[in-house]
């Protein structure tokens, strides 16, 4: 086999896993950090607390 052939096979390997990994198993590993009613993650400055401000 040609070196360039080898050098050509193991970069678009790299490329295509590392496109794979930042856009699919990156994703499905990673928790949400935001829970649902809120678009802050919880973090309302009201919304913990009855306060009657809502």
């Amino acid at each position: 086999m040609d070196i360039q052939l080898v050098l050509v096979i193991t970069t678009f390997i790299a490329a295509v896993s590392y496109i794979l990994y930042t856009f699919v198993f990156k994703s499905m590993l990673q928790k949400k950090k935001r829970t649902l009613g809120t678009l802050d993650g919880g973090n309302t400055k009201c919304g913990k607390d009855d306060c009657g401000c809502h």
